[in-house]
C-alpha cells in the first residue's frame, strides 16, 4: 500500500474490535497460531496500530445522539448499529470520511432504526464512499 495512503487510513477502536474478532476459546493460543488462524487481524494491528485511536467524548457524546434519533440497535439485522454511529460520529468530529460496504438507500426507511450508514452520513453532512469507490480513487485495481 502506498506509505501516503496508508498514513490516512483511520480504523476506530469499536470497528476494529469487529472485524476478525479472536474467539475466547482461542486467545490462550501462541502468537503464531494466532497469526495464522487470524491473518486479515494481524495485518490490520501490523499495518494499522499507530492508527487505531479509541473513541474519545466528544465522539461518544456525538454517538448517542445519532443512537436516539435514529433508533440504533445493536447488531441491527437491517441498519445501522451503536458502533456504526460511533464510526459515523468520529468521521464528523475529525472531519473524516467514513468508508463501507453498504449500497445507499435511494428513499428513507419507515422505520429510523433502519437507516443504514450512507444515509446517515448524507443527512449528518458527514462524507461517505463506498469501498469500491475508495479503491478507484486510489487506483488500485484488483
Amino acid at each position: 500500500m502506498e506509505r501516503q495512503l496508508h498514513d490516512k487510513i483511520i480504523l476506530i477502536k469499536p470497528i476494529f474490535d469487529e472485524i476478525d474478532p479472536i474467539r475466547s476459546q482461542d486467545k490462550k493460543k501462541s502468537t503464531e497460531s494466532l497469526q495464522q488462524d487470524y491473518p486479515l487481524r494481524f495485518w490490520l494491528e501490523h499495518n494499522l496500530k499507530p492508527k487505531v485511536p479509541s473513541v474519545d467524548g466528544n465522539v461518544e457524546k456525538e454517538a448517542l445522539s445519532l443512537i436516539n434519533e435514529y433508533q440504533l440497535r445493536d447488531n441491527a439485522s437491517k441498519g445501522a448499529d451503536s458502533t456504526d454511529a460511533k464510526l459515523i460520529a468520529y468521521a464528523s468530529v475529525h472531519k473524516h470520511t467514513v468508508v463501507t460496504l453498504e449500497s445507499d438507500q435511494t428513499q428513507p426507511p419507515k422505520e429510523p432504526h433502519n437507516y443504514k450508514i450512507p444515509l446517515i452520513c448524507k443527512e449528518n453532512n458527514v462524507a461517505c464512499i463506498d469501498f469500491v469507490k475508495l479503491l478507484e480513487n486510489c487506483k488500485i485495481k484488483v
